[in-house]
């Protein structure tokens, strides 16, 4: 055990200095070759930033997973790897040039079809989690496809602000890279820890990075979308054989738990888009970060906030998993997540509401006679009382 304790320092110390040590060269090359995340009227930052931060999470990634194996039998690697390298290219393809979503999707159903037809990434068992225990090949197949395409898009979804997708990710891969140790399954270990290393050097450019501020674009968030949904199976496959004394009696709803923010925030964005009558696809700003940005907080904060919300979700899922059967504790974790958002909303209208009628009221006072902006997050109560006056 000691042997893995020096591998898993290894893994996660040499994923974070590869990545360290890249993210400048990267900067300096995309600051020569201008590629940048320009600003507009749907993206929060206000400079150009560039965007290929997912490259050196990749090098710190695949260096650090495979470095310090040693004799360690790691089959499915090559599979997770061929996958990644997949949604790796069609990533950085997007960040460069800009594709549509059509193709990236079929790119990334490519990439699931890989994991789970040859790589064997299927789930196995859901703990009773609506009376569905073992599962046959037949629904195995297309639930894991599913679960995996779900996840790399949500994680690509939450990817708006500073902090938010990396902090969730190290989060998750930390919490499961740990469980993995203490389970035995030190190649999944492994893989985690070099996650969350290469994460952390990562947030260190993108959180206070100056000169060297830099985003993980789509390259980077597609790759951590794929890995960790190929953890997130594993997981649920490894706990059913798992030891008593380590074993997640609601192993569904404690996923759910660590992946409640691009979980509850995919579902609620496409739920608008499909109502709006447009594809779940288009590009808005009604994600759970933006409400959040719109009630003052800074892109630190709000990331902070969403890491904590995800961390009290995981310890509310783990310690009532006693006391609550599996689907009711599933239903639980989703329900209450859904009613905080909507009071996060109701709050962010509220505010938004106050500082219109802040903005009127001085613009009045000083007689500008400046046209008050149109902003697309007004909501129609406080458009009829500004109108009304």
């Amino acid at each position: 055990m000691t042997d893995y304790l020096l591998n898993a320092f290894a893994a996660i110390t040499a994923s974070f200095l590869l990545t360290y040590i890249s993210i400048p060269a990267i900067v300096r090359i995309s600051n020569e070759k201008h590629l940048f995340d320009e600003p507009n009227s749907r993206k929060l930052n206000k400079t150009a930033v560039p965007t290929l931060g997912g490259v050196s999470i990749f090098i710190g990634i695949s260096l650090g997973a495979t470095l310090f194996l040693g004799s360690l039998r790691f089959l499915e690697l090559r599979y997770i790897f061929a996958a990644l390298i997949m949604l790796f290219f069609i990533g950085l393809k997007d960040d460069i040039l800009v594709i549509s979503a059509r193709k990236k999707l079929m790119v990334q159903m490519a990439a699931a079809a890989i994991l789970v037809g040859l790589g064997n990434v299927q789930i196995t068992s859901l703990s009773n989690l609506f009376f569905l225990n073992q599962m046959s090949i037949w629904m195995s197949i297309p639930l894991s496809f599913m679960l995996l395409l779900f996840i790399i898009n949500a994680m690509n979804l939450i990817d708006g602000i500073d902090g938010l997708a990396s902090g969730i990710a190290v989060l998750v891969s930390g919490v499961l890279g740990s469980w993995f140790f203490v389970s035995g399954h030190i190649q999944y270990a492994l893989l985690s820890f070099a996650i969350a290393g290469s994460l952390l050097a990562f947030l260190r450019f993108n959180l206070w990075g100056g000169d060297n501020k830099i985003f993980m674009g789509d390259t980077g968030s597609l790759i951590l979308g794929g890995l960790l949904g190929v953890l997130i199976i594993q997981f649920l496959n490894f706990n059913v054989a798992a030891p008593t004394l380590i074993k997640m009696q609601n192993a569904p709803a404690f996923v759910l738990a660590l992946l409640i923010v691009p979980v509850t925030d995919t579902l609620r964005v496409f739920t608008i888009r499909i109502y709006q009558k447009r594809s779940p696809f288009s590009p808005d700003m009604n994600h759970i970060h933006h409400l959040l940005i719109r009630s003052g907080l800074k892109h630190i904060q709000a990331s902070s906030f969403l890491v904590l919300y995800t961390a009290f979700f995981a310890s509310f899922a783990l310690a009532t998993s006693p006391y609550l059967s599996s689907t009711l504790s599933f239903i639980l974790v989703l329900g209450m997540s859904f009613g905080a958002i909507a009071i996060l909303k109701k709050r962010a209208d509220k505010i938004k509401y106050k500082r219109d009628q802040q903005i009127k009221l001085t613009r009045k006072i000083l007689s500008t006679g400046i046209p008050l902006q149109e902003d697309p997050f007004r909501f129609l109560e406080a458009k009829k009382k500004i109108y009304q006056n």
